[in-house]
């Protein structure tokens, strides 16, 4: 008998790592899966542009969820993101927590590898991380002489 998950919270951070994260969270839903993209602002603010920036950044990833028949719940927390994305976990009893990461230098580690590490190492739910593949440096100096040349 294999286990349905009942629920899947997906952190964000409005990248395009996490437009492809979104995607593979919502490829996860089977029937009665409950999707809530989670996004941890660093800092709270009550202003109303923040919140129309947030309203805007979620509305991007309809489109992801409405192309692979999901749906999902959005959500803002503030403070720390590690420990917000741990702390929903816990209280909504998920099943599984997805983030992304951005590669393994060690700058970008420092900036978002630390937060996929701490999420990793103390979720008391499955975790799956979703790493950013690396550039193809061939791919890259094409696009950039295409850019050059337009």
């Amino acid at each position: 008998m294999e286990n349905q998950l009942k629920s899947i919270v997906c952190a964000v951070d409005f990248s395009a790592l996490s437009d492809q994260v979104v995607a593979y969270a919502a490829d996860l839903q089977h029937g009665g899966t409950e999707l809530t993209l989670l996004y941890v602002e660093p800092e709270e603010s009550n202003s109303d542009c923040l919140l129309k920036k947030h309203l805007h950044a979620f509305s991007r990833y309809s489109d992801i969820l409405a192309c692979r028949g999901g749906s999902a719940l959005f959500k803002v927390r503030y403070g720390d993101p590690a420990t917000e994305i741990l702390s929903y976990a816990e209280e909504l009893h998920a099943d599984l927590l997805v983030l992304g990461s951005h590669g393994s230098m060690a700058f970008t580690r420092l900036l978002m590898g630390s937060t996929a590490e701490t999420v990793m190492r103390r979720a008391s739910c499955a975790v799956v991380i979703y790493k950013s593949p690396e550039p193809d440096s061939d791919a890259q100096s094409r696009m950039e002489r295409i850019t050059q040349v337009s």
